[in-house]
Protein backbone atom coordinates (compact mmCIF):
# COMPACT_ATOMS: atom_id res chain seq x y z
CA UNK A 1 0.00 0.00 0.00
CA UNK A 2 1.22 3.69 -0.65
CA UNK A 3 -0.12 6.05 1.83
CA UNK A 4 -1.60 9.38 0.32
CA UNK A 5 -0.98 12.13 0.15
CA UNK A 6 2.66 11.46 -0.93
CA UNK A 7 5.50 12.89 0.79
CA UNK A 8 9.72 11.93 -0.09
CA UNK A 9 12.15 13.41 1.94
CA UNK A 10 15.63 14.46 -0.24
CA UNK A 11 18.97 15.54 -0.50
CA UNK A 12 22.31 15.26 -2.51
CA UNK A 13 21.98 12.03 -2.78
CA UNK A 14 19.37 12.34 -5.46
CA UNK A 15 21.01 14.18 -7.47
CA UNK A 16 19.41 16.80 -10.08
CA UNK A 17 20.77 15.47 -13.04
CA UNK A 18 18.82 11.76 -12.76
CA UNK A 19 16.14 13.94 -12.17
CA UNK A 20 13.05 14.55 -14.34
CA UNK A 21 11.26 17.28 -11.97
CA UNK A 22 8.08 17.12 -14.33
CA UNK A 23 7.14 13.40 -13.76
CA UNK A 24 8.09 13.75 -10.16
CA UNK A 25 6.18 16.56 -9.68
CA UNK A 26 3.13 15.03 -10.73
CA UNK A 27 3.19 12.01 -8.26
CA UNK A 28 3.93 14.14 -5.22
CA UNK A 29 2.21 16.20 -2.48
CA UNK A 30 4.78 17.40 -0.81
CA UNK A 31 8.96 17.29 -0.56
CA UNK A 32 11.16 17.76 2.46
CA UNK A 33 14.54 18.67 1.30
CA UNK A 34 17.88 18.44 3.69
CA UNK A 35 19.71 21.76 3.90
CA UNK A 36 23.24 21.31 5.96
CA UNK A 37 25.15 18.19 7.78
CA UNK A 38 26.03 20.10 10.47
CA UNK A 39 27.33 23.92 10.50
CA UNK A 40 30.37 22.70 8.10
CA UNK A 41 28.97 20.99 5.12
CA UNK A 42 26.13 22.37 3.04
CA UNK A 43 24.44 20.18 1.17
CA UNK A 44 25.07 21.08 -2.76
CA UNK A 45 22.12 20.44 -4.38
CA UNK A 46 19.53 21.84 -1.98
CA UNK A 47 18.62 25.07 -3.95
CA UNK A 48 18.41 23.28 -7.28
CA UNK A 49 15.80 20.80 -5.80
CA UNK A 50 13.80 23.52 -4.05
CA UNK A 51 13.34 25.84 -6.95
CA UNK A 52 12.11 22.75 -9.22
CA UNK A 53 10.14 21.90 -6.64
CA UNK A 54 8.60 25.38 -6.17
CA UNK A 55 8.26 25.85 -9.77
CA UNK A 56 5.83 23.21 -10.06
CA UNK A 57 4.00 24.36 -6.93
CA UNK A 58 4.88 22.12 -4.56
CA UNK A 59 5.46 23.14 -1.44
CA UNK A 60 8.39 22.08 0.14
CA UNK A 61 9.59 21.62 4.23
CA UNK A 62 13.44 21.84 4.87
CA UNK A 63 15.80 19.50 7.41
CA UNK A 64 19.27 19.52 8.66
CA UNK A 65 21.59 16.60 10.32
CA UNK A 66 22.07 17.69 13.76
CA UNK A 67 25.65 17.45 15.09
CA UNK A 68 26.29 20.34 17.36
CA UNK A 69 28.91 19.07 20.30
CA UNK A 70 27.72 21.55 22.67
CA UNK A 71 24.74 24.23 23.34
CA UNK A 72 26.92 26.99 21.56
CA UNK A 73 27.63 24.60 18.83
CA UNK A 74 23.62 23.64 18.25
CA UNK A 75 22.53 27.16 18.42
CA UNK A 76 25.36 28.49 15.64
CA UNK A 77 24.15 25.40 13.68
CA UNK A 78 20.13 26.53 13.83
CA UNK A 79 21.53 29.86 13.35
CA UNK A 80 23.55 28.41 9.74
CA UNK A 81 20.13 26.35 8.93
CA UNK A 82 18.02 29.31 9.02
CA UNK A 83 20.25 31.32 7.25
CA UNK A 84 20.63 28.95 4.72
CA UNK A 85 16.87 28.11 3.96
CA UNK A 86 14.78 31.10 5.21
CA UNK A 87 14.39 32.81 1.87
CA UNK A 88 12.69 30.51 0.16
CA UNK A 89 10.19 30.36 3.02
CA UNK A 90 9.81 26.51 3.81
CA UNK A 91 6.34 25.23 5.79
CA UNK A 92 8.30 23.74 8.11
CA UNK A 93 11.85 23.18 9.48
CA UNK A 94 12.92 19.72 10.37
CA UNK A 95 15.75 18.86 13.26
CA UNK A 96 17.14 15.40 11.78
CA UNK A 97 18.90 13.21 14.86
CA UNK A 98 20.85 10.10 14.44
CA UNK A 99 23.68 10.45 15.98
CA UNK A 100 24.84 11.38 19.04
CA UNK A 101 27.14 14.20 18.94
CA UNK A 102 27.19 15.54 22.73
CA UNK A 103 26.23 13.99 26.05
CA UNK A 104 22.90 15.77 26.29
CA UNK A 105 21.10 15.82 23.05
CA UNK A 106 17.95 16.60 24.69
CA UNK A 107 19.52 19.99 26.14
CA UNK A 108 21.37 20.35 22.38
CA UNK A 109 18.41 19.47 20.75
CA UNK A 110 16.49 22.27 22.66
CA UNK A 111 18.80 24.70 22.22
CA UNK A 112 18.37 23.66 18.52
CA UNK A 113 14.77 23.96 18.79
CA UNK A 114 14.15 27.24 20.54
CA UNK A 115 17.05 29.47 18.73
CA UNK A 116 15.68 28.46 15.44
CA UNK A 117 12.32 29.83 16.66
CA UNK A 118 13.62 33.27 18.16
CA UNK A 119 15.21 33.36 14.48
CA UNK A 120 11.53 33.25 13.05
CA UNK A 121 10.83 29.77 12.48
CA UNK A 122 7.56 28.81 13.09
CA UNK A 123 6.96 25.65 12.96
CA UNK A 124 10.16 23.36 13.80
CA UNK A 125 9.86 19.11 14.28
CA UNK A 126 12.40 16.41 15.06
CA UNK A 127 13.38 13.43 13.43
CA UNK A 128 14.43 10.52 15.37
CA UNK A 129 15.69 7.26 15.32
CA UNK A 130 13.35 4.49 16.55
CA UNK A 131 16.44 3.08 18.10
CA UNK A 132 17.50 6.54 19.53
CA UNK A 133 14.41 7.63 20.47
CA UNK A 134 14.82 6.26 24.56
CA UNK A 135 18.26 6.74 24.74
CA UNK A 136 18.23 10.63 23.76
CA UNK A 137 14.90 11.40 25.83
CA UNK A 138 14.28 14.28 23.61
CA UNK A 139 11.71 17.11 24.80
CA UNK A 140 9.48 16.45 22.26
CA UNK A 141 6.34 17.66 23.51
CA UNK A 142 8.20 21.28 22.97
CA UNK A 143 8.20 20.29 19.23
CA UNK A 144 6.07 21.33 16.77
CA UNK A 145 6.13 17.39 15.57
CA UNK A 146 7.23 14.20 15.39
CA UNK A 147 8.98 12.19 12.73
CA UNK A 148 9.91 8.44 12.88
CA UNK A 149 11.56 6.32 10.72
CA UNK A 150 10.53 2.05 10.76
CA UNK A 151 10.87 -0.03 7.66
CA UNK A 152 10.01 -3.27 8.13
CA UNK A 153 10.80 -5.42 5.19
CA UNK A 154 11.24 -2.31 3.07
CA UNK A 155 9.67 -3.08 -0.42
CA UNK A 156 8.69 0.23 -1.04
CA UNK A 157 5.16 0.32 0.11
CA UNK A 158 3.77 0.43 3.67
CA UNK A 159 3.20 -2.71 5.53
CA UNK A 160 2.14 -1.98 8.81
CA UNK A 161 5.23 -1.70 10.52
CA UNK A 162 5.05 1.35 12.20
CA UNK A 163 7.43 2.89 15.20
CA UNK A 164 7.69 0.87 18.31
CA UNK A 165 9.34 3.69 20.68
CA UNK A 166 6.45 5.69 20.81
CA UNK A 167 2.93 6.05 19.53
CA UNK A 168 2.93 9.95 19.54
CA UNK A 169 4.53 10.27 16.09
CA UNK A 170 3.62 12.56 13.09
CA UNK A 171 4.88 11.55 10.25
CA UNK A 172 6.24 7.90 9.70
CA UNK A 173 9.24 7.21 7.45
CA UNK A 174 8.45 3.99 5.71
CA UNK A 175 10.40 2.97 3.46
CA UNK A 176 14.13 3.89 1.82
CA UNK A 177 13.10 1.92 -0.98
CA UNK A 178 10.01 4.20 -2.84
CA UNK A 179 10.52 4.00 -6.26
CA UNK A 180 8.54 6.92 -8.47
CA UNK A 181 8.76 7.56 -12.51
CA UNK A 182 11.54 10.39 -13.18
CA UNK A 183 13.65 9.19 -10.68
CA UNK A 184 15.44 5.69 -11.03
CA UNK A 185 17.45 5.90 -7.60
CA UNK A 186 15.41 4.67 -3.92
CA UNK A 187 13.41 7.75 -2.41
CA UNK A 188 12.01 7.91 1.04
CA UNK A 189 8.43 7.89 1.71
CA UNK A 190 6.55 9.02 4.26
CA UNK A 191 3.16 8.91 5.49
CA UNK A 192 1.25 11.51 7.58
CA UNK A 193 -0.45 9.71 10.83
CA UNK A 194 -1.87 13.10 12.78
CA UNK A 195 -2.68 17.01 12.59
CA UNK A 196 -2.65 16.85 8.78
CA UNK A 197 -1.07 17.69 5.19
CA UNK A 198 -1.86 21.07 5.78
CA UNK A 199 -0.60 21.86 9.06
CA UNK A 200 2.92 20.15 7.85
CA UNK A 201 3.10 22.09 4.40
CA UNK A 202 0.57 25.15 4.35
CA UNK A 203 -1.24 23.83 1.37
CA UNK A 204 -3.91 22.30 -0.08
CA UNK A 205 -3.58 18.35 -1.22
CA UNK A 206 -3.90 18.52 -5.18
CA UNK A 207 -7.54 17.18 -5.97
CA UNK A 208 -6.32 14.34 -8.30
CA UNK A 209 -3.77 13.02 -5.25
CA UNK A 210 -6.51 13.57 -2.55
CA UNK A 211 -8.65 11.36 -5.40
CA UNK A 212 -11.22 13.93 -6.37
CA UNK A 213 -12.36 12.77 -9.72
CA UNK A 214 -10.91 14.87 -12.47
CA UNK A 215 -12.54 16.79 -15.01
CA UNK A 216 -12.65 15.25 -18.75
CA UNK A 217 -12.98 17.98 -21.38
CA UNK A 218 -13.91 17.10 -25.38
CA UNK A 219 -12.12 17.98 -27.92
CA UNK A 220 -14.11 20.28 -30.75
CA UNK A 221 -11.46 21.65 -32.91
CA UNK A 222 -10.04 19.82 -36.15
CA UNK A 223 -7.12 18.67 -34.01
CA UNK A 224 -5.61 19.88 -30.63
CA UNK A 225 -1.83 19.59 -29.73
CA UNK A 226 -0.87 17.75 -26.73
CA UNK A 227 2.29 19.60 -25.40
CA UNK A 228 5.36 18.53 -23.06
CA UNK A 229 5.46 22.10 -21.14
CA UNK A 230 2.66 24.98 -21.32
CA UNK A 231 4.18 27.00 -24.21
CA UNK A 232 3.46 26.96 -28.01
CA UNK A 233 6.81 25.67 -28.98
CA UNK A 234 7.78 22.17 -30.72
CA UNK A 235 7.05 20.37 -27.66
CA UNK A 236 4.08 17.93 -28.98
CA UNK A 237 3.73 15.36 -27.59
CA UNK A 238 0.15 13.54 -29.39
CA UNK A 239 -2.39 15.08 -32.01
CA UNK A 240 -6.04 14.67 -30.76
CA UNK A 241 -8.63 14.26 -33.05
CA UNK A 242 -12.13 16.19 -32.59
CA UNK A 243 -14.16 14.55 -30.25
CA UNK A 244 -11.14 13.13 -28.32
CA UNK A 245 -11.66 12.88 -24.43
CA UNK A 246 -8.97 14.88 -22.16
CA UNK A 247 -8.78 14.64 -18.75
CA UNK A 248 -7.32 17.09 -16.46
CA UNK A 249 -6.82 17.57 -12.85
CA UNK A 250 -5.13 21.08 -12.81
CA UNK A 251 -4.81 24.79 -14.84
CA UNK A 252 -2.15 27.08 -15.64
CA UNK A 253 -1.71 30.56 -17.38
CA UNK A 254 1.30 30.81 -19.46
CA UNK A 255 2.18 32.95 -22.49
CA UNK A 256 -1.22 34.26 -22.91
CA UNK A 257 -3.34 30.96 -23.16
CA UNK A 258 -4.96 28.76 -20.30
CA UNK A 259 -3.51 25.81 -20.65
CA UNK A 260 -5.25 21.93 -18.81
CA UNK A 261 -3.03 19.75 -17.51
CA UNK A 262 -3.58 15.74 -18.52
CA UNK A 263 -1.80 13.26 -15.64
CA UNK A 264 -0.03 10.85 -17.85
CA UNK A 265 0.30 6.96 -17.47
CA UNK A 266 4.41 6.90 -17.43
CA UNK A 267 4.03 9.77 -14.62
CA UNK A 268 4.32 12.94 -16.77
CA UNK A 269 1.66 15.37 -17.34
CA UNK A 270 0.44 16.90 -21.16
CA UNK A 271 -1.09 20.59 -21.55
CA UNK A 272 -3.25 21.36 -23.92
CA UNK A 273 -4.83 24.38 -24.75
CA UNK A 274 -8.07 25.31 -23.84
CA UNK A 275 -8.57 29.02 -24.55
CA UNK A 276 -7.01 32.50 -24.10
CA UNK A 277 -6.54 33.93 -20.80
CA UNK A 278 -7.86 36.99 -20.15
CA UNK A 279 -6.17 41.41 -19.60
CA UNK A 280 -7.06 40.32 -15.83
CA UNK A 281 -5.64 36.98 -15.50
CA UNK A 282 -1.83 36.73 -15.19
Amino acid sequence: MIPKPMIIDISEWQDPSQMNYDKLASQINGVIIRIQYGSLYTDKHFKKHILEFKKRKIPIAVYAWVRGTSKSDMAQEARDFYQKATEYTPSFWWLDVEEKSMPDMRTGCETYRATLKQLGAKKVGVYVANHLFHEFQLAVNKFDGLWVPTYGQNTGDYQGSDPTATSLFDLHQYTSCGKLAGYSGFLDFNRIVQKGFDYFFDAKVKEEKAGIVMKTLKTTAAYVHLRSQPEVSNNVIARLPKGADVAINDIVIANGFVWGVQPRADGSVGYVDIGQSVPWIK
